[in-house]
């Protein structure tokens, strides 16, 4: 008997499972029915109690997933991290990105930034660049927007004029499945 016979993950792929298929196989994650058999069509035909069971088990993937990312972010963070600060250090920069050759690899270092700015000080900036005859937006990003729970609690005298500005785009539908129990309420 064949690996691929032992896993219904696996049984899709008789000639070489996929990545994901021997993941799935070597973490004991099963599906309701064999993964690479799906489509959108097969998904709308099967039995609620399948789709239920794989959005449980994506739920899962997802968080074992995400856990075994940053497991290898944090390996390679103490393996690399250092010196690839050193790197940028020696450079005059504490971010950006640098290379560490290690064997057969080039392995690229990306320390990213996260920048914030204080939104009080730029609107006093802004108003003494207005002030003094000049045009901010050659400078700063000036961005507007209406809070919608705030534009909803307004009446609609104020709300009129500001409903021409506004574009509204559903997103795509988010399906959650609850099991019923006996008397109709969810479980």
């Amino acid at each position: 008997m064949t690996s691929n016979t032992l896993n219904p993950a696996l049984a899709a792929t008789p000639l070489a499972p996929t990545p994901l298929a021997a993941a799935l196989s070597q973490s004991g994650i099963s599906l309701p029915i064999p993964f690479l058999d799906l489509s959108a069509t097969v998904i709308r035909d099967l039995p609620l109690e399948n789709v239920a069971a794989l959005l449980r088990f994506i739920a899962e993937a997802k968080s074992e997933l995400g856990t075994l990312s940053n497991l290898v972010q944090a390996g390679l963070e103490l393996r690399y991290g250092e010196q690839a600060r050193a790197q940028l250090l020696a450079q005059g920069q504490d971010t950006g990105t640098t290379h560490i050759p290690d064997g057969d690899f080039d392995i690229a270092v990306e320390i990213g930034k996260d920048v914030k700015w204080d939104a009080q000080g730029l609107a006093e900036l802004v108003a003494k660049i207005e002030a003094t005859g000049g045009d901010p937006r050659e400078y700063v990003e000036i961005k507007y927007s209406v809070s919608e729970a705030k534009f909803k609690a307004w009446p609609q005298t104020l709300r009129a004029p500001f409903e021409a500005l506004r574009t509204v785009t559903p997103k795509a539908p988010k399906f959650v499945l609850r099991r019923l129990d006996t008397t109709g309420e969810g479980k």
